[in-house]
């Protein structure tokens, strides 16, 4: 059985011809505030978690309103990775799967974590494209604190 690491890293290899809807953050300029970069191993291990929840290939009603299905914004985070999912506006409500997610995930950190200059990106899944995946940095410290840039 293949490691699902591997597969994550041959998706998002894979995938990279199909970044065409993933954006890449851009550093501002200066006195703006800056973006912190981060590291695809971490973002592959933050993947990885959410990759491996209960019926990952199970369509589930995602949505801001109380009562529905599972209610976004949601998040994950491995070290200097931050991975976020919500809905594009307050009303939506979409049907995807936690393996939709990841997929998108390792979409958007083989075009925007692996390739310089490292700050993440954000993309959309669903039928409807009404759920953002995005990926920033964040600065880790070993006492487990952080800061989003």
């Amino acid at each position: 059985m293949v490691p699902i690491r591997h597969l994550l890293l041959l998706l998002a290899a894979i995938n990279w011809t199909y970044a065409a809807n993933v954006g890449c953050w851009k550093q501002p300029n200066p006195p703006a505030k800056q973006y912190y970069t981060t590291i695809f191993k971490h973002c592959i291990d933050a993947i990885q978690d959410l990759a491996k929840l209960d019926k990952a290939f199970a369509p589930i009603l995602f949505s801001r309103k109380k009562g529905v299905g599972y209610k976004v914004p949601e998040r994950w985070m491995e070290k200097t990775c931050f991975i976020v999912i919500d809905m594009h506006n307050d009303e939506d409500e979409e049907y995807v799967s936690f393996h939709e997610i990841a997929v998108e995930a390792g979409v958007i950190a083989g075009a925007c974590v692996a390739r310089p200059p490292h700050l993440g990106g954000t993309g959309r899944v669903g039928k409807n494209q009404l759920m953002n995946v995005t990926i920033v940095g964040v600065r880790w410290r070993n006492d487990h604190s952080f800061a989003i840039g």
